[in-house]
Parts: C-alpha cells; sequence; structure tokens
C-alpha cells in the first residue's frame, strides 16, 4: 500500500523535516479498506489552530510517503502508521513547536467508518510535559 499524507496541520504543528517513505503496518484487507483519495480538515483545542487534512492511499505497497503542513511551514516527517480494525494511529517526528520554540511530539488516532475516517490528536510539550488535544476528519473523495 503506498498512502500519500498531508495531514495539513493535523495537530498544533510547527516546522519539520523533509518527508521520506515510512512503513504502513496492517493486514492487505485492512489496508484496502482506506484506498482511495480523503479530505477534510482538523481543529486544536488549546491550540485553536485549524487547517485542512489529506491523505491519499493506493494499492500496491505497505509504505507511507506522507508528510504534515501547516501553512506554508516546512513538512513534518510522518515517522509511523498502522492500520488495525477500523484504526488508523500513527506519530509525527518530533519537531519545534512555533509558539513555544521547544521541541514536542505528536501522535493521532482515527476510526474508518465507511466513507470517513474522524479522531483526535495529542501533542506533548517537551519542556512542560503538558499535552495539547484536537480533532481531526477525513471524507473520500467520490
Amino acid at each position: 500500500m503506498r498512502i500519500v499524507f498531508a495531514l495539513v496541520a493535523v495537530a498544533a504543528l510547527g516546522c519539520g523535516g523533509t518527508q521520506k517513505d515510512v512503513a504502513v503496518k496492517g493486514a492487505d484487507t485492512e489496508l484496502a479498506k482506506l484506498a482511495g483519495d480523503w479530505t477534510g480538515d482538523y481543529k486544536g483545542n488549546e491550540s485553536g489552530r485549524s487547517g485542512t487534512v489529506s491523505f491519499s492511499l493506493q494499492l500496491g505497497r505497505h509504505t507511507a510517503e506522507g508528510e504534515v503542513i501547516m501553512g506554508g511551514a516546512t513538512p513534518l516527517k510522518i515517522e509511523f502508521v498502522a492500520v488495525k480494525g477500523a484504526q488508523v494511529k500513527g506519530t509525527i517526528a518530533p519537531y519545534t513547536d512555533p509558539n513555544c520554540s521547544c521541541p514536542v511530539e505528536t501522535s493521532f488516532l482515527g476510526n474508518v467508518a465507511g466513507n470517513t475516517i474522524s479522531g483526535m490528536f495529542e501533542t506533548k510539550i517537551g519542556t512542560t510535559g503538558q499535552i495539547q488535544t484536537g480533532s481531526w476528519s477525513v471524507t473520500r473523495k467520490p
């Protein structure tokens, strides 16, 4: 499977590095259910940030090519993606948040229901250990 994520600021995200292929864990039958082009949005509860989310999944390989972008910022690297049953989860490589100029780590979790995936994300602020949360949702394009 090949997943192309442009989880456009799926969290209270800042700046990050370049993108590489990322291994995607999951059974072929589970990954096949997510084939297609998906678009939607996200909103951070504490940060108030919002934006768009999109990704495409094509059948073929168990790798993801992905990025997370906040506005015109440098893409963030998706480190890990797994699909099991009706859940999609993953992590973003640690990056520097522009608000605190400190390292943060973000993880996301979503539930698949037909042509919609919706879920939440958590961003851990490295200097304080504070957790910021938010929600995201995408719909498969016809």
